[in-house]
């Protein structure tokens, strides 16, 4: 577990996620730590250490909020907050009495208008925007950290809203707007010019072999094929 944990910190590439993980993981170690040394004392010096135990049943209340609401709340559901409402309010069970007739419709109506997960999901229509208009794919450093940020969510929800709502990967998802960008390329006289590796770096390919392996994965055929057969 530690060494998981070690290795998960050093290599995330989160950094609120790896300052949050730090955080969770000095005081999980603290309340290990304590009760050990609680249990040490208790066994070798026959101290009643009662008193200490139930401090430590305290810190571990304490955790397991803390856990809650910095983990739960404030890294992970806050920057999707309508988005996890909608979701939490549409699956949760309503128990007799718990709502009147009246706050029980309006619930139903936000549930209906919030359209989760579908392509009128208005972060996905965003993330359309951004590839389509302002074609963010042609930058080859682009990630789902560069994505979340400014769609104003977490890397996660962004993996999710393409997994649910395209039946695909987020590499694959930009990679196949780069594969148009190229099959329009190549198509244009004003590139007839250019390399078809340089066609595939201006659209955002960081390698030959990245670019050839994502153009056959699309189309079927190789770059120099697809030129070819529509000269």
């Amino acid at each position: 577990m530690a060494v998981y944990t070690f290795s998960f910190i050093k290599f995330s590439k989160d950094k609120q996620e790896k300052k949050w993980i730090t955080f969770l993981w000095s005081l999980v170690f603290t309340l290990l730590l304590s009760w050990l040394i609680a249990v040490l004392i208790a066994i070798f010096f026959e101290y009643d250490v009662s008193f200490c135990m139930r401090i430590l049943a305290l810190f571990a209340t304490f955790l397991i909020h803390c856990t809650a609401y910095y983990g739960v709340f404030r890294y992970r559901l806050a920057d999707n907050k309508e988005g996890i409402d909608g979701l939490l309010n549409k699956n949760v069970p309503l128990f007799s009495g718990e709502f009147t007739e009246d706050v029980i419709l309006k619930k139903e109506n936000e549930v209906t208008n919030l359209e989760l997960f579908t392509k009128e999901n208005p972060y996905f229509k965003k993330l359309e925007n951004l590839f389509e208009v302002h074609q963010i794919y042609r930058d080859s450093t682009l990630n789902r950290e560069k994505v979340a940020e400014q769609l104003g969510i977490s890397s996660g929800y962004v993996s999710q809203l393409i997994n649910v709502i395209t039946g695909d990967n987020f590499a694959n998802f930009i990679n196949n707007y780069r594969v148009e960008a190229v099959k329009e390329m190549i198509l244009d006289s004003d590139y007839e010019n250019y390399s078809l590796l340089a066609i595939g770096l201006e659209s955002g390919f960081t390698s030959k072999t990245t670019f050839h392996n994502a153009f056959k994965k699309a189309t079927g055929m190789t770059p120099n094929t697809y030129r070819n057969a529509n000269k």
